[in-house]
């Protein structure tokens, strides 16, 4: 029986009630809490860093392909894209069918944050490149490209839904800013933003970003000075020893 339009807003005023009493004071936390053990509607402050992961042309892949063989793929991809979150102790947010996305670096400091993304977008490469795309060939499927956009900064993670229908969510600037680093990122393209190019880039024996310049219109401020500056952007082209893309490892 469809609702009538009191039964509605009777509702929507009840659950504003509800979230504004939730979310009076959002405490900073240092554990990625169970959804389990999040109460709907509450919330939770991180600095985390935040990586989208897309599978290029999608659209295209499914028009050349049989349902079967996209479905292999997926399986191959999605599941190893998931189990590498878990490997660096990440967190899988949420599978839009062809993309995931991921965070990392719960109670951790900033450059512990940033090694973690790049160590997790270099593990992925390397499995894609060795392992997923060689396992697809050999059960005559079309290999996949993918792209990224990764990012630092404060998130709130909260647990938005009703009764069974509900998840956890990141809801951030700097999410925002990922997931626009990864739609202009092209194939096997993997852009980073400022926070976390700062945090790694010293730490290889040779530079593994390229300069991309000002990812407009977004400004980065200077904790230390509090000046603020254009927000630059990186290709990160570096990954584990073996990879395809290029062969650089962190140094030490």
């Amino acid at each position: 029986m469809s609702p009538t339009p009191d039964e509605i807003e009777t509702r929507v005023n009840e659950q504003a009630a509800t979230v504004e009493e939730r979310l009076e004071h959002i405490p900073d936390s240092y554990s990625m809490p169970d959804l389990e053990d999040m109460t709907l509607h509450t919330a939770k402050k991180f600095d985390l860093g935040i990586v989208f992961i897309d599978i290029n042309d999608f659209t295209d892949y499914t028009d050349r392909n049989d349902y079967d063989e996209i479905l292999f793929m997926l399986n191959m991809f999605i599941p190893e894209a998931m189990e590498l979150v878990r490997d660096y102790d990440g967190y899988f947010e949420k599978n839009t069918g062809d993309g995931v996305m991921a965070y990392f670096g719960a109670g951790e400091d900033d450059e512990e944050t940033a090694e973690l993304v790049i160590e997790y977008l270099s593990a992925l490469k390397y499995a894609l490149a060795n392992h997923i795309n060689p396992s697809l060939s050999d059960h005559g499927i079309e290999p996949i490209s993918i792209s990224a956009g990764a990012t630092m900064g404060k998130a709130y993670i909260s647990r938005i839904g009703v009764h069974s229908l509900n998840r956890r969510t990141a809801i951030s600037v700097a999410a925002n800013v990922a997931s626009k680093l990864e739609n202009a990122s092209s194939t096997n393209e993997f852009y980073v933003g400022e926070g976390i190019y700062e945090y790694t880039h010293e730490s290889f024996d040779e530079d593994p970003f390229e300069k991309l310049g000002h990812f407009s219109p977004y400004v980065w401020e200077n904790e230390e000075t509090g000046e603020r500056m254009p927000y630059q952007h990186y290709n990160f082209v570096g990954g584990w020893e073996g990879t395809n893309w290029e062969n650089l490892e962190p140094a030490g």
